[in-house]
């Protein structure tokens, strides 16, 4: 992943430091990039984005506000689908901390470990740009998520660029001997700096050719028709490109939920990546991402669903939405999913691959609040 030269923070420095070992060909090792699961109709996959555990969290108030959300989610997910059915995967895309210590750290990956003991999933873990800014090194966190028994997450020592590029085979009987029914990838959209090169004014990072060539190979692998689902932190160029098509051009796109500030700051050219563009013409029939807090977006764009996920909870910024408000983009918003009272913009996602070739996609509203808690679940 060209990252053995690694950036290791004395608050908020980075020191470049390089390591030592031959390094792989990722053209060559596409089978150590993958986990297999067994595939089953009404598979679950919910997505937590953005939780960013700091040196400021409290733990105890996070955590019993993510009990609430996997309660909510478990139960509503028996009750459409059926008594048998569950979380089967939970896809963390990125943000889990910033500026957090070991403490955090360790804390947050037990609870995951419990968590999904007690409902019997596993957890992916893609990297944010925030997960770098921490007092700890980088590679001390990767070690704790190879660690961990019910964590999905690679890190080769190759020259793929990133850190967490992987893939999810879905198979008819959970290992790699038969037919793969649906293909989950993960990929790190990278960081507000480069950890490949000294440039630590870089504003934000994009999917790079050499992770679009690799998600191409590890897909041709089994087969064209697989249809994929990608999940990564930073929104690429694509969803400006959309959004711009359907408020300033015009265009007609089934769109829904909410924009309340820019997607990211990849306007720039140089941060341009093809990753729809070639998977639109490869099975991919959606990609969803964190990363900014007060957008909350899904739109059909040219046969690939693009998405954000639900913010975490209440740690750093979160939009409040207000329904008595004049702001056209919070107008839009509450106009697309119906709901008629304040609520904070902050809970979950889940898609529901509900056949070999369909999937249902749903947002959840959780908050907190005193009188009994705002729950809210909006289908796509």
């Amino acid at each position: 992943m060209k990252k053995r030269k690694i950036l290791i923070f004395v608050p908020l420095m980075p020191v470049l430091l390089s390591s030592c070992g031959s390094v792989l060909k990722y053209v060559e090792h596409l089978d150590d990039y993958v986990f297999t699961m067994e595939y089953h109709d009404n598979f679950n996959i919910l997505q937590l984005t953005d939780i960013h555990w700091n040196v400021n969290s409290s733990t105890m108030a996070s955590k019993r506000y993510l009990d609430k959300l996997f309660i909510e989610a478990d139960s509503h997910i028996k009750a459409t689908y059926g008594s048998n059915s569950k979380i089967d995967l939970v896809e963390l895309t990125g943000d889990q901390f910033m500026l957090a210590n070991t403490y955090h750290v360790e804390t947050f990956i037990n609870y995951f470990e419990k968590q999904a003991e007690a409902y019997g999933f596993k957890y992916a873990i893609i990297w944010g740009n925030h997960d770098r800014h921490g007092l700890y090194n980088p590679n001390w966190l990767a070690d704790q998520y190879r660690k961990a028994k019910h964590c999905y997450y690679i890190e080769l020592n190759d020259d793929l660029y990133g850190r967490s590029n992987f893939v999810i085979h879905l198979t008819e009987d959970g290992t790699s001997s038969t037919s793969t029914k649906w293909q989950i990838a993960n990929l790190d959209s990278g960081a507000s700096f480069s950890e490949t090169a000294l440039s630590p004014f870089r504003d934000y990072d994009y999917i790079r050719e050499d992770q679009t060539d690799w998600w191409l190979l590890e897909h041709a692998k089994v087969g064209e028709e697989v249809p994929t689902i990608a999940y990564y932190h930073i929104p690429q160029d694509d969803n400006l490109k959309a959004w711009n098509e359907i408020h300033d051009d015009g265009a007609s796109y089934t769109h829904k939920y909410f924009k309340l500030e820019g997607f990211a700051d990849n306007g720039n050219e140089e941060y341009e990546s093809n990753f729809i563009k070639e998977g639109r013409n490869h099975n991919l029939k959606a990609a969803f991402m964190g990363h900014a807090h007060n957008v909350d977006w899904t739109v059909d764009y040219n046969g690939v669903i693009i998405g954000l996920g639900v913010k975490t909870g209440t740690e750093l910024y979160y939009a409040h939405i207000d329904t008595n408000s004049d702001d056209p983009a919070m107008k839009e918003g509450l106009n697309s999913i119906g709901i008629t009272e304040n609520f904070d913009l902050i809970g979950a996602s889940l898609v529901t691959i509900t056949s070999g070739s369909a999937f249902d996609l749903e947002h959840l509203y959780l908050n907190e609040r005193a009188d009994g808690d705002f729950v809210s679940w909006v289908k796509w």
